[in-house]
């Protein structure tokens, strides 16, 4: 590639968590002094602080809370705690297939969890005494339920022809920001093919295979899909690292590449909506964490450019940027020094690129959040001297101004004084007269 790929700007402004550990923290010391309601509805907070309020009854006994297109609800009365999502309703045809599957789920998928079927109902299910109900294990059971019953009734629906019994709590994106996405759905796709020739071209299959991936995790940042198509872009993804040769791996995600690029806008508007969640799919980032998974391939970065292997660089650096933004809800000082090198870097040729975005990355393992790049600084700095230097033209205009006013107000005295024949005040103001006219001179000569 000469030069790097483009960039798409999210519909998410934010990508930060959420997530509040001391509200957890809070609910784990409720549970302890035996206050479970109350440990519980922290534990809600600490996902979110919206949710018990929005999805709650006024005693905070009854929740029914979107995660995705499922609901989860929760039941708390007679001491005891019921959690509980409708799954789908089997389909006649291919139901011996689904049920195949759901037995899988509910033996490698599900935990404390199960499927329960009432008639041609399916459900996920979870009950204890609420002295059992420590914050910790409902975490895991919310979460088990929430990403099983979102992954899956997608994929049954569309493999299937199983039903909802359901609306999901949606709202879809605007029509102009569907056609933008989808428009950018199909020039990375297209970018990327073009650069998966290039590469095949020289057998380059390393180069190939960081493209592909980092396309792919590109669509799910700018994109944020549901549904679906975020199930097949995640499939592709744990694709790409199979044990099998790399030009065997590029092929399969060229396909899906492929595949997508032909897609209806119909097709891709279906999964294009916002949605709540209760509990993310993705970590909670920390710098910590960060810094130890770029490590490796700041080094890498750093040799490359010392090889002066700019290309390396840019590519395995664009690779780890949008890794982290698949696997992790990015706190927003660290989103916004990774977007806007991203965006400053796209389309530029390698050289230029490659410096813009090891600078970023620089900052992320320095510690850096907050320090500006080099060239926004300089922005900000000119734009401080311009200021500064029109405000200082500005006084000195002023000054000649009143200058001038002055010298000018002397000169109609003399002329009084001497018609008036007082040669003593004449005198006088014109040795002031002199004066002034060799201040202003001296100032000019400055």
């Amino acid at each position: 590639m000469k030069q790097t790929p483009i960039f798409v700007a999210p519909v998410l402004g934010s990508t930060q968590s959420k997530v509040n550990k001391e509200l957890f923290e809070q609910s784990v010391e409720r549970y302890g002094e035996g206050k479970h309601l109350e440990a519980f509805h922290l534990l809600l907070d600490h996902l979110n602080p919206e949710f018990r309020t929005k999805y709650g009854n006024a005693d905070g006994t009854e929740f029914s809370i979107p995660h995705g297109s499922i609901l989860v609800n929760i039941r708390i009365g007679d001491g005891r705690m019921r959690i509980s999502a409708d799954f789908l309703e089997i389909p006649e045809k291919g139901r011996v297939a689904m049920l195949r599957q759901v037995a899988d789920l509910n033996i490698n998928r599900l935990m404390l969890p199960r499927f329960r079927k009432e008639g041609d109902l399916l459900k996920m299910e979870y009950e204890c005494a609420m002295a059992q109900s420590h914050p910790h294990k409902l975490y895991f059971v919310l979460r088990n339920i929430c990403h099983v019953g979102d992954r899956y009734d997608d994929e049954f629906c569309s493999k299937f022809g199983a039903r909802r019994t359901y609306e999901p709590r949606i709202t879809p994106y605007s029509d102009a920001e569907t056609d933008r996405v989808c428009e950018a759905v199909r020039q990375v796709c297209r970018e990327t093919l073009d650069a998966l020739a290039e590469y095949a071209a020289e057998r380059r299959y390393g180069y190939a295979w960081n493209v592909l991936d980092t396309a792919l995790y590109k669509i799910a940042y700018f994109a944020h899909p549901q549904g679906q198509l975020m199930n097949e872009l995640e499939k592709a993804v744990d694709d790409m690292d199979k044990e099998l040769p790399v030009a065997e791996l590029v092929a399969k995600g060229k396909a899906f590449l492929e595949k997508l690029l032909a897609a209806s806008r119909e097709e891709l508007a279906r999964d294009l909506y916002f949605v709540d969640t209760l509990i993310s799919t993705k970590r909670r980032s920390s710098l910590n964490n960060v810094q130890e998974n770029m490590k490796d391939v700041y080094t890498e970065a750093t040799e490359a450019i010392q090889a002066e292997n700019y290309e390396r660089s840019a590519v395995r650096i664009l690779y780890k940027f949008y890794e982290m933004y698949f696997y992790n809800d990015v706190q927003d000082d660290l989103n916004a020094l990774v977007s806007r090198a991203l965006e400053r870097s796209a389309g530029k040729p390698m050289e230029e690129a490659s410096e813009i975005l090891y600078d970023a990355l620089d900052n992320i393992m320095e510690g850096e959040l907050d320090a500006e790049d080099d060239d926004d600084a300089m922005t900000g700095l000119a734009e401080a001297m311009t200021g500064a230097m029109a405000g200082a033209a500005e006084q000195m205009q002023q000054m000649a101004s009143a200058m001038e006013s002055q010298i000018a107000d002397m000169q109609t005295k003399m002329q009084e004084a001497m018609m008036r024949g007082d040669m003593a005040e004449y005198m006088r103001l014109a040795t002031e007269f002199q004066q002034k006219m060799l201040e202003q001179a001296m100032g000019k000569q400055e």
